[in-house]
């Protein structure tokens, strides 16, 4: 499991007429609803005062997982003075609530050329809509499990997608990019698998699976454009590739890394390619996809929580390794706007990261991951 979230500070102050509260959420709405139910009052003598959100990345959304709230307003009901409450990291890493841990089984087939001729990808893991919204679930059933999934661009002449839920004690919550980060490592690692045994070159793998799809063939080609597929690289540095669309919008990552004599991993390079639909400032959106890449090379490198005992055993970032300035890999980005949907930029950029790196480390290895962290594993150079 991946940790989901980030540490909780909020400020409340109950008077007679009046709460107040300075809380970094994002769902304004759900914190109103929860101060005035912990208050036991109208929620029109409730305020909200919205502040930066910091490392929320999807913690402090459902009212559920805002369960710093109700304490806060408690505690400053009981004393009857303005209080700040902020948890400590290892109350935040310990009491928290985390990216579900999934699996997948994926089945191909494929003709004498190489061409795909039918896909089974069956899911298993916890669902965030039973943790936090079960109202979302639709006849039991947690579709969103599926995204990038069941809406995938690729042109499959016969696919079929099952999920399996299996929900534990552990409660799970949203991370960024939600269901589509797993989705993708499954998706993406396994068009490279089917290009190896097509014996066909990956991007040429993905580009006749997306003749049919104009915006997402471009996206594609600019990417490997940029990153200079099919010439020569220096000696050791190897390249992977990985599509995804999440919330309208359209991504590309090739990924150069390089595996040392220790079995160390080194990324040197990523570009991004990306279609949100329309651009309106640049630099935010280069910004955002930075971002994601950091967040995502932490997952796929270390991210991992253990539980033993019934107990999360990580605490701070002494045994939870957050990515370093030296590992930082150089990124390039290509915007490719098309003025079709505005898409979002804030987690599409997240997704394609590790199946891209795998995939390059498949090129250098010969070793395919199929679980992270990467620190997990033990590789060893071609």
């Amino acid at each position: 499991m991946r940790l989901a979230q980030g540490t909780r500070g909020i400020r409340v102050a109950v008077t007679e007429d009046k709460v107040e509260l300075w809380a970094p959420t994002q769902n304004a709405e759900a914190t109103l609803q929860l101060a005035a139910k912990a208050a036991k009052v109208d929620p029109g003598k409730v305020e909200v005062h919205v502040t930066l959100l910091g490392g929320g990345f999807g913690r402090r959304g459902a009212p559920v997982a805002q369960n710093f709230v109700p304490q806060a307003v408690a505690i400053a009901k009981a004393v009857g003075k303005p209080v700040k409450l902020l948890w400590s990291r290892e109350e935040d890493v310990r009491c928290d609530f985390y990216r579900p841990a999934s699996a997948a089984k994926f089945t191909a087939g494929l003709d004498e050329s190489g061409a795909l001729l039918g896909w089974h990808l069956r899911l298993a893991g916890p669902s965030i809509a039973h943790t936090l919204a079960p109202a979302m679930l639709e006849h039991g059933a947690d579709v969103r499990m599926g995204e990038g999934l069941v809406d995938m661009p690729y042109g499959v002449p016969n696919i079929l997608i099952d999920y399996a839920m299996r929900n534990t004690h552990v409660p799970v919550g949203y991370w960024r990019s939600v269901n589509h980060s797993q989705n993708a490592f499954f998706k993406e690692s396994f068009i490279d698998e089917m290009a190896h045994a097509a014996d066909q070159d990956p991007y040429q793998f993905r580009r006749a699976l997306l003749a049919h799809n104009p915006l997402h063939l471009a996206v594609l080609d600019a990417a490997a454009k940029k990153a200079g597929w099919g010439e020569t690289l220096p000696p050791g540095v190897f390249r992977g590739i990985a599509h995804n669309e999440a919330y309208g919008t359209i991504v590309t990552q090739v990924v150069e890394a390089s595996v040392d004599d220790r079995g160390a991993v080194h990324v040197h390079r990523v570009v991004c390619a990306m279609d949100p639909g329309h651009v309106v400032n640049p630099d935010t959106i280069e910004a955002q996809i930075q971002g994601a890449i950091v967040f995502g090379l932490t997952a796929a490198l270390y991210g991992e929580i253990t539980i033993k005992d019934g107990r999360v055993e990580q605490g701070n970032f002494d045994d939870y390794e957050m990515l370093r300035l030296d590992a930082m890999p150089k990124v390039e980005v290509v915007l490719v706007p098309s003025g079709a949907f505005w898409g979002g930029v804030g987690e599409p950029g997240l997704p394609p990261l590790a199946p891209a790196l795998c995939n390059a480390l498949f090129a250098a290895t010969g070793q395919r991951i199929r679980s992270l962290p990467l620190k997990d594993q033990k590789l060893h150079t071609a």
